[in-house]
């Protein structure tokens, strides 16, 4: 798997058969587990003909560090127990 964004970036699997249609980019059949196969898209793996995906940015620590000051900046949200408005009903 060579796409970071596919959640089993990394990880190397026994080819179990390729497709490949006349219309997109086709997909692997690979062996997971005894008999499970998973069916994953071409463009995941090596074996894809065009050039690899994009890498996504992802968040360090100090742009999470400095989201959460921002996040403290903001006004509490509202409360959910509100105060009741208006006279309470009375009993007869």
């Amino acid at each position: 798997m060579i796409d970071p964004t596919h959640p089993l970036y990394g990880r190397r699997f026994p080819i179990h058969s390729l497709s490949h249609p006349c219309h997109g980019s086709g997909h692997v059949f690979v062996a997971y587990r005894d008999d499970i196969r998973l069916r994953i898209p071409l463009a995941a793996t090596n074996l894809a003909t065009g050039p690899p995906p994009a890498r996504r940015a992802k968040f360090t620590l100090e742009a999470i560090a400095q989201f959460l000051l921002l996040v403290k900046e903001c006004a509490p949200p509202c409360s959910t127990d509100p105060p009741p408005s208006g006279n309470s009903c009375r009993q007869p």
